[in-house]
C-alpha cells in the first residue's frame, strides 16, 4: 500500500514540476531592467554596519540598495526605471523570519489528524484546537472519533497522546476499550512513540519476537501495544499514513503548512528529516511545491541520513544521492547537509538527561548507539557536508561532543557549522566545548514554555527551569538560533522571541531559569541573521544587504516599543518573498 502511494505521488509530482519554473540564481542576471523601491516606517536590516533604513531597492528578487531615504537611492532610481511601493509605509520590516527546524510534511499530517494533544494545536485556517485536560477527556475524544467513522473496518489513527501530561504510556488494553475490531493506533505528541490495539497486532501479524528496540511486552512476554522510539514507532505508523502520501492529499497538506507559516511571518522554513517517508516521493513533492514561483516561501531540506542509507545501502552511494539533490538546489528549494540522531524524544521522556537521570529511575533511549555515532558521521564529514545532530539531554551532548572531537582529530575542518539540534539541556562546560570545536546550537525554545512547569517531578526543579539554555550558550559564545520543531511547538517566531526574553511556562506566572533569558535584539537575531548563519545560508538570507534575497517580514508594530510579553501579540501584516508582496489578508483555504 505504501509503495503504491509513494510511487503515484512521485509520478504525479514529476509531471507537475515539469512546468514549474525554478528561479535562477539572481547572481547570473547581469542587468537590472526594473527596480522596485519599498518604503517603510523602519527597516531593521540586521546588518551591524547599517542597522536601520527607510527604503530598500529590489531588483531581480534581491536587495540592491539600502537607504535612509529615497534620495539615498538616486544613483539607482535616476538610472533604472523605478516603481516606489508604498504598501509597507507605516510598517515595521525585518528580514524574513526563519524557522530553523521544522518537519513540514510530518507536521501537516499530524496536525490534521484526529487529536488528543494536551496542549493547544495551531491551525492554518481556523482557531487552534484546544488540548485535552486529562486522560478521561482524551479517551472520550477517541471514542467520539471512532463512532464518527462510517466504515467499520477503517483504521483510526489519532495523534497527540502526551506522556508527561498524562503520566503514563498507553497499552493495547487501553486502546481495546476504543475498539477490539477496528485497528486503532495512537501517535504520541513527540511523534517518537506509537501505541496500537490488539486488532492492529492481529491484522499486521506482528510477531511476538519482533526484534526492534522499543517494542514493549507485558509480564507474560506478550506484545503490550507500545512501540517506543523512532524505529519501533515507524514500524507501526508508516503503513497507516500511506493515504497521506497520495498526490492530491500530500500537496494539500503542504499548502496548509505553507499558509500556517506565512500567517506567522515565516519566509524560510526547513525540513529536518527529508526522506523519512520516501526519498523519491518527498523530493518530487518539495520540488513541485517550492520551485513553483507562486509559492510564498522558501525551504531548506536536510536529508535524513538513516533514510538515504537504507535506500542506497552504502555511505558512498547515499552521499552521491544527497550531492545529486544539492546540485539541484535553487533559491527557493535548497538542499544542505545531513541529519543524524543521538537520543530519543524530549516530550516522550526518552531523551538522555545525564547524571541524576530521571527521578523515577527509568532510562532514556538511544536512536543511534553512542559507539557508532562518529563512525556513521565520518564519511559525510570527510565529504564536507554540514552535519545536524538531534541531541537533547546532557548525556547526548557528551556523546555528540565526543563524536565531533573524533572527527576534528581525524580530518580537521574550518567553518563546518556542525549543529546540535534541540539542545534541551546543556552544561556550561559543554557549551564552551561547542565553542572550542566550532559548533553551533539550534535550540527548541518551546521546551521551557511547554514543559518547564511540568518537569520538576521528572528531572528536578533546577534542570526543568534551565531547559532551552540560550543564556548559557550565548555566554559561551556559541552561534545560536531557535526553532519550533513543528509540530512539537507552534511555528510562531514572535512567540519564540517573547519566550526567549520572558522564560515563562504555561501559567505565565513566573520566570523559569532567569539566567537563561536573553535580550530582544539577541532574540530577533535568532530568527533572522543567526538562523541563517547556523543553517549555512547567510549568504542568501537573514539580513537586508545588497546581494541578499529580498525577503521581508512585515509587522504592524515595533517589538522595541512593547513589553517583552506583548511581542507575541504583534499583528503580522504579511511577508515579501524576492520582492513579491504577500499580505496575510490574502491567505485562504486551498
Amino acid at each position: 500500500m505504501r509503495t503504491k502511494a509513494v510511487t503515484a505521488l512521485s509520478l504525479s509530482l514529476l509531471l507537475l514540476t515539469a512546468s514549474a519554473q525554478a528561479h535562477d540564481d539572481a547572481s547570473t542576471k547581469s542587468a537590472c531592467a526594473q527596480l522596485t523601491v519599498f518604503v517603510a516606517k523602519k527597516f531593521y536590516t540586521m546588518d551591524p554596519g547599517r542597522p536601520h533604513a527607510r527604503a530598500v531597492a529590489v531588483c531581480n528578487e534581491r536587495v540592491v540598495g539600502v537607504g535612509d531615504s529615497l534620495d539615498d537611492l538616486k544613483p539607482w532610481t535616476s538610472t533604472v526605471p523605478t516603481t516606489v511601493d508604498q504598501r509597507l509605509a507605516g510598517k515595521i520590516v525585518f528580514p524574513g523570519f526563519i524557522d530553523a527546524h521544522q518537519h513540514p510534511l510530518l507536521g501537516a499530517i499530524t496536525s490534521n489528524l484526529p487529536m488528543i494533544a494536551a496542549l493547544d494545536t495551531v491551525q492554518a485556517y481556523s482557531p487552534d484546537i484546544k488540548g485535552v485536560k486529562n486522560e478521561a477527556e482524551a479517551f472520550e475524544r477517541m471514542r467520539r472519533f471512532e463512532a464518527e467513522l462510517k466504515d467499520p473496518s477503517a483504521p483510526l489513527l489519532v495523534w497527540g497522546w502526551d506522556v508527561p501530561a498524562m503520566g503514563r504510556h498507553l497499552t493495547r488494553q487501553d486502546l481495546d476499550k476504543i475498539s477490539t475490531v477496528r485497528p486503532v493506533l495512537v501517535w504520541d505528541a513527540s511523534q517518537h512513540h506509537g501505541y496500537v490495539n490488539s486488532a492492529v497486532i492481529a491484522q499486521r501479524k506482528i510477531p511476538n519476537d519482533l526484534k526492534i528496540l522499543g517494542v514493549g511486552r507485558d509480564v507474560h512476554g506478550e506484545l503490550n501495544g507500545q512501540f517506543l522510539g523512532v524505529p519501533a514507532a515507524s514500524y507501526v505508523i508508516l503503513p497507516l499514513i500511506a493515504g497521506k502520501l497520495q498526490p492530491a492529499e500530500a500537496m494539500r497538506l503542504m499548502r496548509w503548512l505553507i499558509d500556517l507559516n506565512r500567517r506567522n511571518g515565516i519566509t524560510m522554513t526547513t525540513d529536518h528529516s527529508m526522506g523519512i517517508f520516501s526519498v523519491d516521493a518527498e523530493a518530487a513533492l518539495l520540488n513541485g511545491m517550492f520551485n513553483n514561483p507562486d509559492t510564498p516561501q522558501r525551504l531548506l531540506a536536510i536529508p535524513a541520513m538513516h533514510s538515504f542509507l537504507a535506500k542506497y545501502g552504502a555511505p558512498d552511494k547515499a552521499i552521491e544521492a544527497v550531492r545529486a539533490l544539492q546540485a539541484k538546489s535553487t533559491d527557493r528549494l535548497l538542499y544542505r547537509g545531513v541529519k543524524f540522531f543521538t537520543d530519543d524524544s524530549f516530550n516522550g521522556l526518552t531523551f538522555k538527561p545525564g547524571a541524576g537521570g530521571y527521578i523515577d529511575g527509568h532510562d532514556g533511549l538511544w536512536v543511534t548507539p553512542p559507539e557508532k555515532l562518529a563512525g556513521l558521521m565520518e564519511p559525510w564529514w570527510r565529504d564536507g557536508q554540514q552535519i545536524f545532530v538531534h541531541s537533547i539531554g546532557v548525556e547526548a551532548q557528551e556523546v555528540t561532543i565526543a563524536a565531533l572531537r573524533q572527527l576534528q582529530a581525524k580530518a580537521p575542518r574550518f567553518d563546518h557549522r556542525f549543529t546540535f539540534e534541540h539542545v534541551g539541556m546543556m552544561r556550561y562546560d559543554q557549551a564552551r566545548a561547542l565553542r572550542a570545536l566550532g559548533a553551533s546550537a539550534n535550540v527548541n525554545i518551546y521546551y521551557v514554555w511547554l514543559r518547564g512547569e511540568m518537569y520538576p517531578k521528572v528531572v528536578g526543579t533546577d534542570r526543568a527551569e534551565d531547559l532551552s539554555p540560550l543564556g548559557t550558550l550565548l555566554k559561551a559564545g556559541v552561534p545560536t538560533t531557535v526553532h519550533s520543531d513543528y509540530p512539537i511547538g507552534p511555528p510562531k517566531p514572535l512567540l519564540a522571541i517573547t519566550l526567549a526574553m520572558t522564560r515563562v511556562g504555561q501559567s505565565a506566572s513566573r520566570t523559569l531559569g532567569a539566567g537563561q533569558a536573553i535580550t530582544l535584539d539577541e532574540a530577533l537575531r535568532m530568527v533572522t541573521t543567526d538562523a541563517a548563519y547556523v543553517l549555512g545560508i547567510d549568504d542568501k538570507v537573514g539580513s537586508l544587504e545588497p546581494g541578499k534575497l529580498a525577503d521581508f517580514t512585515v509587522l504592524e508594530r515595533d517589538p522595541h516599543d512593547v513589553k517583552p510579553a506583548a511581542v507575541k501579540d504583534i499583528p503580522i501584516w504579511g511577508t515579501v518573498l524576492g520582492g513579491r508582496v504577500f499580505p496575510a489578508t490574502e491567505i485562504r483555504p486551498q
